[in-house]
């Protein structure tokens, strides 16, 4: 429930270098859209139907994340008009959602709204209060930062499946998959509270500091009784933390006959379309009924009609390449290769991208 306005009175972070971005699936509860005239109909009910009051409600989000603010401020501003007296700014604060309401505000007058959050704050905005509004608003935060938890056993470095993980007091959140992994990838900078639980092991709970387009590995081990960890610290690890969640250095550990490279072993050669024969391997051996995926789907569902219209992806956006017989190719991936083609005589690379 939202109150009437009321007048203004560790971890182990391991921190990756490396050019990222990637679809993210950070895990943010999330609610049905509504349409706008039933979230207006819904606008402070409880004012009663005076035609001189009226209410503004919205979501206070990041700007560049869209993830939702918990506790952002929203200070609503009248403008001076002449022969009426201005009313006192209003003052209210976003709930654990990021939502807002402010009720009981003089109608038919010109206000200017803004949101703050931890010190931020958001684009100031003029509205005419001519009936009730829906006002989502946004704060600019800095650049989105992309994570990624790896949660493993304390005393022999198992992945921990199931352990869930919530960064507060933003609504984000979620459980490890079967190789320890979670990745948030659109995380506002900022400081959050990190919690870590597995019915197994101890909770972990740690204070977490997020700085702007940071992409980080954070390595969290868990002890199965509640003794004291030490902090640890960040190392470098050069793990692109995109490849890392579509499992690219898993394969390119287990599948030997192969070829693997990620963007900074590609870097010498700047032109796109040398990419496929500054190692001869890709010309000779990967060339044969060649399957090519651009991000895990075929490249010709992307609009690349032909290896040679590969030339058209910037060469800054290419985070990886992998090659091999489409017989190795892992399963999410072989839903792609062609009917009809023997998997030995078939050859598939994948290019990962941002």
């Amino acid at each position: 429930m939202f109150e009437r306005a009321t007048r203004a009175s560790r971890v182990s972070p391991i921190g990756l270098a490396g050019v990222l971005l990637l679809s993210f699936a950070a895990v943010v509860a999330g609610q049905e859209e509504e349409d706008e005239e039933e979230r207006v109909l819904r606008i402070c009910e409880h004012v009663g139907n005076s035609e001189l009051e009226l209410g503004i409600e919205g979501v206070v989000r990041d700007k560049d994340s869209e993830v939702p603010l918990p506790g952002a401020s929203v200070l609503i501003r009248y403008e001076a008009k002449e022969g009426l007296p201005t009313p006192e700014e209003v003052l209210v604060q976003a709930d654990e959602s990021g939502r807002y309401q402010a009720c009981g505000l003089e109608a038919f007058r010109e206000v200017r709204i803004r949101a703050t959050y931890s010190v931020r704050r958001g684009d100031e905005r003029k509205l005419e209060l001519e009936g009730p509004r829906f006002v989502d608003l946004e704060v600019d935060m800095g650049d989105a930062a992309f994570l990624v938890f790896s949660v493993v056993a304390a005393d022999d470095g198992r992945p921990v499946e199931g352990a869930r993980i919530d960064l507060s007091p933003l609504p984000l959140g979620g459980v490890t998959d079967s190789l320890g992994r979670l990745a948030f990838r659109a995380v506002p900078p900022g400081t959050y509270d990190l919690g870590v639980r597995h019915i197994a092991y101890a909770d972990r709970e740690e204070e977490l500091s997020i700085v702007s387009e940071q992409t980080a590995e954070f390595r969290i081990e868990l002890v199965t009784q509640a003794i004291a960890v030490a902090p640890l610290d960040v190392q470098i690890t050069g793990r692109d933390p995109y490849l890392l969640t579509s499992g690219f250095y898993e394969r390119r550990e287990a599948i030997e006959d192969s070829y693997f490279a990620t963007h900074p072993e590609i870097e010498p050669y700047r032109m796109f379309r040398t990419l496929f024969r500054f190692k001869r391997e890709l010309a000779v051996r990967f060339r044969r009924n060649r399957v090519v995926l651009i991000n895990g789907r075929p490249a010709s569902r992307l609009g690349f009609d032909d290896v040679g219209s590969l030339n058209e992806i910037d060469f800054e956006r290419v985070r990886g390449i992998e090659a091999y017989l489409c017989s190795d190719a892992p399963r999410e991936l072989q839903r792609w290769l062609p009917l009809g083609i023997p998997l030995t005589n078939c050859n598939l690379i994948a290019i990962w991208t941002r």
